[in-house]
């Protein structure tokens, strides 16, 4: 148990690490692009290409992408593949890494070009409005991801099937039903193609809601497991934190996008910026957005932490069953090699979640009063 904790803390250093040098190189990389004239130089080349603003846009956005696409393939190098396959966590051949890493960056080039697109077009169209009709343009985008994530992007990198275990999943769809939850079906997602972590979820809205377990939780653990798995899934919607989440992105992100605003406004003129609709101006939109995540990402995983511990509580309620939720806990932190016990700062900065030795000290402490025991 010691060694596999030494491990676990081991992993969790070298990405935490990972993750400050990305901090400091995403940083270092945007002033740089920003201030010696770099941004401005790429759009002088976009407009040398077409004059067209839609048409300088993407070719300015392939320019930018492309200075910042070989530092993203060696973080994402180390990060998802070296570092992995160090601790035995990832399933992946070179190959395959190389291929989804493709695929990956393909969408997500795609999905961004699309929203600097309409964003520049806002602004042109509407200079004094554009930051509230862009921060509105980004709460639609949120939602509509939100529903058609689990039938549009996950099946580009995943396969779904349906959960063969059939006494599993009536108790899944059974739970789901006493909670005001109609998923259509309980699906099993080939997670283990990648990583050997485990994971489950609940996705989508409406129609496109499913339940969906990774292979590796069904192989690894027991029914009474995965129920307090689903269970903690079903507090997230019972408690309506899906919800609270959205309106405290809401209200947070409109206070961004003023900031990000009043500060383009007063930019021109500088760095070769000529106005807000000049889009070498996007590496300093980038770099406002950058600090405004890291100024609220603490506070964000504060209140992520707080509907975390109302989900464990609905889960360990609703199955009554503590022994089930500690033993998976601990699952999970081996599988995973979660660090149980985290330094409080880097638990208080980085972790969405209570550390694993919170959540098993909250449920041993829980007065059990059920309303539901699914056996």
């Amino acid at each position: 148990m010691n060694e596999n904790i030494s491990t676990a803390k081991a992993y969790q250093r070298k990405k935490n690490w990972l993750f400050l040098f990305n901090i400091v190189m995403t940083f270092v990389l945007l002033v740089i692009v920003l201030v010696t004239g770099l941004s401005g130089f790429m759009r002088d080349m976009a407009l040398s290409v077409s004059t067209v603003f839609v048409a300088a846009i993407f070719f300015y956005f392939v320019f930018l992408s492309l200075f910042f696409f070989v530092f993203d393939v060696a973080i994402d190098f180390y990060g998802g593949y070296i570092l992995e396959h160090q601790f035995g966590l990832s399933n992946q051949r070179l190959t395959g890494w190389v291929w989804e890493s493709l695929k990956r960056y393909v969408l997500t080039f795609v999905v961004a070009l699309v929203l600097v697109e309409a964003l520049y077009l806002l602004i042109r169209f509407s200079p004094q409005a554009w930051w509230f009709l862009a921060w509105v343009l980004w709460i639609l985008f949120s939602l509509v991801l939100g529903k058609l994530f689990p039938v549009l992007i996950v099946p580009i990198f995943y396969k779904y099937s349906p959960v063969a275990d059939e006494v599993l999943r009536e108790r899944i769809l059974g739970m789901a039903r006493e909670n005001g939850l109609h998923a259509r079906n309980v699906y099993s997602l080939n997670l283990s193609k990648t990583t050997k972590k485990a994971n489950a979820a609940f996705c989508g809205f409406g129609k496109t809601r499913r339940v969906i377990l990774s292979d590796s939780l069904i192989g690894n653990f027991s029914h009474d497991e995965i129920l307090s798995v689903v269970a903690h899934e079903i507090g997230h919607y019972k408690k309506r934190h899906l919800w609270k989440h959205a309106g405290f992105s809401a209200c947070t992100s409109l206070v961004s996008f003023y900031i990000i605003f009043y500060c383009v406004s007063r930019a021109a003129g500088s760095w070769g910026i000529k106005g807000a609709d000049d889009f070498a101006n996007l590496p300093l939109l980038g770099l406002l957005s950058f600090l405004a995540g890291l100024v609220l990402m603490p506070l964000g995983n504060l209140y992520s932490r707080h509907m975390e511990r109302e989900a464990d509580c609905f889960a360990l309620k609703k199955t009554g069953d503590k022994a089930s939720f500690i033993s998976t806990m601990r699952k999970l932190a081996a599988m995973n090699l979660a660090d149980p016990n985290p330094n409080p700062l880097i638990e208080f900065f980085l972790y969405s979640h209570p550390s694993i030795k919170k959540r098993i000290e909250f449920a041993e402490s829980t007065q059990m009063i059920t309303d539901g025991i699914h056996r």
